[in-house]
């Protein structure tokens, strides 16, 4: 075969694709594959919030793009073809209209959601484009049956064109768009307001929760002087009287949640518990509409998450029922998720008005499309004998006609379906039902109809009731290259994937899980003795009854679990929860420690941990992937009977060894997937993760292939761990702390063992979910929500959006910065006082269990606590019994005498050290060491210079400075003669002849300068060269300017001998940093003796300031 056989072939090729009976294929094949996309779309939109599988989504988003590709294609494409039977045409217009209308049709449901951030909503225009081009294609093609394409066309213009209109009357809506502004001040109490009082709340009946459910667009909203509080008018009657229409007595258009709970009609009858879905539905939608307030930044009064809090503790929590409190907080998610990803409110704008509406629409496309394809039957005559349509005797394009006639029909009645058997129609009946408080005759038929929709629904679950599993011993050696390979190829539509961070398969939520971490909410509720009151855990006996923290936002450091009954026992497990920096390091570290316990229980059951051959190896993984078993041992156990014969795990065990670790690895997930959810600053779960799988990796676990080997390996290291604690735990040290902490559970009895875990990670789940970052919970709802996006909700009801477990991340939002009494001159006092109450480590320390308890460290300590934002007090801060402390201590402190502010910061640390060393040294105190390197022999000579307190800086000449200029100016610098004593030990050796001396008299001793040009500046201040302390010598980095007199001092001390002088490089390296920093800038310039000149130039101090390379590398 030539050249010219290629050409010829390729040219007879593309010949053929242009013959009419190719381009029929072609255009018929696309018609096909874009109609299966569509089918697959849909399928998928309907059951979206039960596919939790964020790979759908973006398979979702792929299909979405390239059916829309295909369809604009086939478009231009059937508009093109020209075909010599003018037959051939008629039923392209058909098929370009509905696959028009098909498309845009898809996501009837997930469309869009009130705040359309992504402006999906314009698609409904270039929905009308697409539609107009058909209809062009509809008017070349002279179509037989154009009147009822003409009709259908009109309808999905006009439904697009109502969609755009209709969202926007959605947003204005007090029922939806304006409902969080309407719910903050229709719920604002005060003796201004009528709308509800906080009193009269009464959680056992529901009386007095007016929460809006319904009817508030048909209220007359007004305004009240002098406060212009807004309130809701309902005396529509006499509006009605007015106009000559009587009103209807016992009717109410507005619904509230106590209306509701409080009808004695039948259904709703409080002493029957035949209406709990209804009452349970109308609850469920009042939250929501409170939770979104919180979602889009509005803020409620505090008295309202106090009465939240009753109603959270006894109805929802105290109901012993724990499958119909979780089924509250499903429906209120899943309201949310409507309101924010869902086109639910726009057909429910105006209540049943705005839902007939769009059944009306539906209803006449349901109609048109019928009469379409009536018109199609009788009108359209396939060709005889045409071999490019019919195959086989039969027609292919009256096939596919037919099929799309089907589809548009099954889906506009599916979208009606879906509409009346939602939760929202639901809702508008029972609020149209409980309009009459009372009923002289029983209403059977709307009784009926109300349980006949509550019984009829598509799917029963609300969500996908599935949480994901990570386990880091099976993980953290995985290296995903190929998903990462795809990752690159793709261009970032799949997500990169981090070394160490493989998920297992995602697990049903186990109803001992549900049981469990409801309780321990229960729990950690009932410890806030009174509303916005939590105590702090450990309790310090020093502190006084009334001077507990007033917190109303946060939950108190306790771990129930390590605490009660056997709280002697197990306060060994504490500094597991109290003592790690983060919240990423307790969950890394409590995870391992569960996963070693569950190697160790299963190898007492004979499970075999080791390494199976290959063979093995692939048996086991489709094995694997049939069975649900998720855990080492066999815990499916869903029959009685299948318990009894299994016998794999003790009853007593079961449920704690379910929900210690699904709880566990969900956790772990959480750190590793949703790092948002955890409350750490940012970057920090994604830090500590990598640093513990390289760790693992490249040292502890290296050359480990089996969990046999690993279970090993971390026994070994936690036997070492434990003989040096301090060591591991200053390194931070994930790996060996979480061995450590194994062992430690192990070393308990099996049922005291899994007791423990299963109890603390049921309270770290509780103590995780309060968060500030509302949002992230929000966008996990678009894929399904989180397992504890549940118990984050249930939280913020009850007005709480940290926990004190994690005092760093919830330091930085709770201080409140007042101004100061000045006493006269006390303005370096005032400065002092307020740069210490803005330190969240010292806050922390002082508010904490190990707080200070002499009269200096309680009156600081009290003045931390009135600059909490939950402590109620306000105004001026009165600092004046803290200053009389300080001048009792020191004399140089007086009323109306100016002073200096490092001198009273060296005072007052002083003063405390004094009460409590150890709070003082771990807080301030750093230590540093002097490099002095020669240029001729590069020997080094290494000097501690001990401890100190602050660093003193000169300013460089550099302009403008910073104060990472200043620490490179003070920490390096050069010395023209330096006494160098290996050079002075190398001349004294080749001169021993005439000089004899034992130069290892100077081994270890430290070089000594004679350097006269090294100044990085004298003193600041007078009281620079006061002796503050007995550390004052060590309290700043040794100055580098010599002493002259201590010099010829030390020169006729040493021995007479040939000194060697060099040029040589100083450096100053910290060896300990001290996580607080203090730095002094020397503003006064003493070059002249008469008097001191003060600098005025500026420094610039940056956000964060990196130490990493003034830190000693050794």
């Amino acid at each position: 075969m030539g050249i010219q056989d290629i050409r010829d072939g390729v040219a007879s090729f593309f010949v053929m694709l242009n013959k009419e009976t190719y381009i029929l294929f072609r255009i018929e094949i696309l018609v096909v594959l874009v109609t299966l996309l569509f089918f697959v779309m849909f399928i998928m939109d309907v059951f979206r919030r039960n596919i939790h599988n964020t790979k759908m989504a973006t398979i979702f988003s792929i299909l979405d793009a390239v059916s829309d590709s295909i369809v604009v294609y086939l478009l231009g494409a059937m508009q093109t073809a020209k075909f010599k039977n003018r037959l051939l045409n008629q039923l392209f217009p058909v098929w370009g209209l509905v696959l028009v209308s098909f498309r845009y049709n898809i996501d009837f449901i997930s469309g869009y959601g009130v705040h359309d951030q992504h402006g999906r909503r314009f698609i409904e225009w270039r929905n009308v484009v697409k539609l107009l081009g058909s209809a062009f294609l509809n008017l070349s093609s002279d179509s037989r049956f154009a009147v009822p394409l003409w009709s259908l066309l009109a309808l999905q213009i006009l439904k697009s064109g109502y969609r755009f209109y209709v969202h926007s009357l959605t947003v204005k809506s007090v029922w939806h768009g304006k409902s969080s502004e309407v719910v903050t001040e229709h719920m604002r109490a005060g003796s201004h307001s009528s709308n509800w009082k906080p009193e009269e709340c009464n959680p056992e009946n529901m009386a007095g929760y007016k929460y809006l459910v319904y009817g508030e667009t048909k209220q007359s909203i007004k305004f009240k002087k002098p406060q212009y509080a807004m309130y809701i008018d309902t005396a529509r009657n006499v509006k009605k009287a007015r106009r000559g229409r009587r009103p209807r007595p016992g009717r109410s258009t507005l619904i509230t949640l106590d209306k509701i709970w409080g009808c004695y009609r039948h259904l709703l009858d409080q002493d029957s518990n035949e209406g709990n879905d209804q009452k349970d539905l109308s609850l469920a939608f009042a939250l929501s509409r409170l939770l979104r307030c919180r979602l889009e930044d509005v803020t409620l009064q505090q008295k309202l998450f106090h009465i939240n809090r009753k109603l959270v503790k006894n109805k929802i929590l105290e109901e012993q029922n724990a499958s119909r409190a979780f089924r509250i907080m499903e429906l209120q998610l899943s309201f949310v998720n409507d309101y924010f990803n869902t086109r639910y409110p726009m057909v429910f704008w105006c209540g049943f008005l705005s839902l007939f509406s769009n059944l009306l629409l539906s209803t006449v496309t349901f109609g048109v499309v019928c009469w379409l394809a009536v018109d199609i039957h009788k009108v359209y005559k396939p060709p005889k004998n045409d071999r490019a349509r019919v195959v086989h005797g039969v027609n292919v394009d009256m096939i596919i006609t037919w099929v799309f006639m089907i589809f548009m029909l099954f889906k506009e009645i599916w979208e009606m379906v879906s509409y009346l058997v939602s939760n929202w129609t639901r809702l508008l009946l029972v609020c149209m039902y409980a309009q009459r408080k009372e009923e002289r005759t029983r209403n059977r038929c709307m009784e009926g109809t109300i349980s006949s929709f509550f019984k009829s629904r598509i799917t029963s679950k609300l969500w996908h009731g599935h949480i994901d599993q990570y386990v880091f011993l099976e993980s953290y050696d995985n290296k995903p290259r190929i998903w990462n390979f795809l990752h690159y190829i793709t261009i970032g539509m799949s997500p990169k994937k981090d070394d160490g961070a493989t998920l297992h398969s995602a697990i049903d939520v186990p109803e001992c899980v549900t049981l469990a971490a409801l309780e321990k909410l229960r729990m950690s509720l009932e410890k806030l003795s009174s509303p916005g009151i939590v105590r702090d855990q450990p309790d310090n006996p020093n502190r006084n009854q009334e001077e507990t923290i007033i917190r109303g936002r946060s939950l108190s450091k306790a771990i129930i679990s390590l605490s009660g009954a056997d709280c002697d026992r197990r306060k060994g497990y504490r500094w597991a929860c109290y003592d790690l920096p983060t919240c990423s390091h307790v969950i890394l570290v409590w995870h391992i420690a569960t996963s070693l316990c569950e190697m160790e229980l299963a190898q007492r059951h004979d499970v075999d941990l080791s390494k199976h051959g290959f063979l093995n190896f692939i048996l086991s993984y489709f094995t694997s992937c049939c069975s649900s078993k998720p855990y080492l041992l066999d815990v499916d156990n869903k029959t009685e009977e299948k318990k009894k014969v299994t016998g794999r795990l003790p009853d007593e065990l079961h449920d704690m060894y379910i929900t210690a670790n699904s709880l566990s690895r969900y956790c772990a997930y959480l750190l590793v997937s949703k790092p948002d959810v955890i409350p750490d600053s940012f970057n920090v779960p994604k830090m500590v993760l990598q640093e513990t799988v390289t760790r693992s990796r490249d040292d502890i676990l290296k050359n480990c292939d089996s969990l046999k080997s690993r279970y090993d390996k971390l026994m070994e290291e936690a036997e070492k761990a434990t003989k040096d604690v301090d060591d591991v735990m200053r390194k931070e040290d994930v790996v060996r702390l979480g061995a450590m902490l194994g062992k430690q559970l192990i070393g308990e009895s099996q049922k005291d063992c899994w007791e423990i875990l299963s109890g603390v990670w049921a309270d770290l789940l509780v103590h995780i979910a309060p968060t500030w970052n509302a949002e992230v919970h929000k966008k996990c709802l678009e894929s399904g929500g989180e397992f504890i996006t549940y118990f984050w909700a249930l939280l913020w009801h009850c007005g709480i959006e940290k926990s004190n477990l994690w005092l760093v991340e919830g330091l930085y939002d709770i201080v409140v910065v007042r101004g100061m009494w000045n006493g006269g001159n006390t303005c370096y006092f005032n400065a002092v006082l307020q740069s210490l109450l803005a330190l969240d480590k010292l806050r922390a320390r002082m508010l904490g269990h190990d707080a200070l308890t002499g009269d200096l460290g309680e009156e600081l300590q009290k003045l931390f606590r009135m600059t909490t934002n939950t402590s109620g007090a306000e105004g001026v801060l009165m600092p004046d019994k803290f200053f009389s402390y300080m001048c009792k201590m020191k004399s140089d402190f007086k009323l109306g005498v100016m002073e200096d502010s490092n001198n009273m910061l060296g005072s007052l640390l002083d003063g405390l050290n004094n009460e409590e060393h150890t709070m003082v040294e771990s807080l301030f105190y750093s230590e540093v060491a002097k490099h002095v390197s020669s240029k001729e022999c590069e020997h080094t000579s290494v000097t501690s210079g001990g401890e100190y307190l602050d660093l003193s800086l000169a300013i460089p000449p550099k302009r403008p400075a910073s104060i990472e200029d200043c620490l490179d100016f003070y920490a390096t610098g050069e010395i023209k003669d330096w006494h160098c004593m290996h050079c002075s030990a190398a001349a004294a050796s080749r001169n021993a002849s005439l000089n004899q001396e034992d130069t290892s008299d100077y081994d270890g001793q430290p070089e000594q300068s004679e350097n006269k040009t090294y100044e990085k500046g004298e003193s600041s201040h007078q009281t620079d060269k006061q002796t503050r302390t007995p550390n004052q010598n060590n309290g700043k980095l040794p100055m580098l300017d010599s002493n002259s007199n201590q010099m010829e001092e030390s020169h006729r001390e040493q021995k007479e001998e040939e000194k060697i002088y060099r040029a040589a490089t100083v450096q100053y390296r910290i060896t300990k940093a001290a996580p607080i920093l203090t730095i002094q800038l020397k503003r006064f310039d003493y070059s002249h003796t008469d008097k001191a000149d003060k600098l005025e130039e500026h420094v610039s101090f940056q956000d964060t300031l990196d130490m990493t390379k003034f830190m000693d590398p050794g």
